[in-house]
């Protein structure tokens, strides 16, 4: 996934099943496979019946991961280069400096904003926040029309563009798989 531009915009769909959360994550994929949107990060947060909530980021390095990663490399050249002394030093330096970037440099769904979130999507659903720009609406809208009970929990898209996508959440509601 890309460098988000100025023109993203972030759309959070709250689905009753997990799994529908998931298919459309997939559904985003394939559209920017076919050139109708570009996807330049995804969350999905779980909340539990309890309010309790988890967090799977497809993109954002974490500072622990960036932390090791950059201290084995850190380690590995400050050895070849300093001998022993040099790797602890180098290594120690490179697993800070690693992890302040990966703290510094949040291109995606920003943290903050996943935090609010966490608290946003209603108990018992799974939400899917999905940063995307260059964005075909009918398109978008064809494939939300297929999750009934889907929810819009939260957007900063044109007034155009909400309005697109609750009108293809009342049609799925509205869809065969509703009794």
């Amino acid at each position: 996934m890309s460098q988000p531009p100025d023109n993203s915009k972030l759309l959070v769909i709250s689905f009753e099943n997990p799994l529908w959360a998931q298919e459309f994550l997939i559904a985003a994929a394939r559209l920017q496979r076919d050139e109708e949107l570009q996807l330049h990060d995804a969350v999905i947060i779980r909340r539990e019946a309890d309010g309790t909530s988890h967090v799977t980021e497809t993109t954002d390095v974490t500072p622990g991961q960036a932390g090791v990663g950059a201290g084995v490399w850190g380690l590995l050249l400050g050895t070849l280069f300093g001998g022993p002394i040099g790797g602890l030093v180098v290594g120690a330096a490179t697993a800070g400096g690693g992890a302040l970037y990966a703290k510094l440099r949040d291109t995606g769904v920003k943290d903050a904003t996943i935090e609010e979130l966490r608290k946003a999507v209603p108990p018992g659903r799974t939400a899917v926040a999905v940063l995307v720009s260059h964005v075909s609406v009918a398109d978008l809208q064809r494939e939300l029309s297929r999750f009934p009970g889907a929810e819009l929990v939260e957007t900063d898209m044109p007034p155009a563009a909400v309005n697109a996508v609750q009108e293809a959440l009342k049609e799925a509601n509205r869809g065969p798989f509703t009794g």
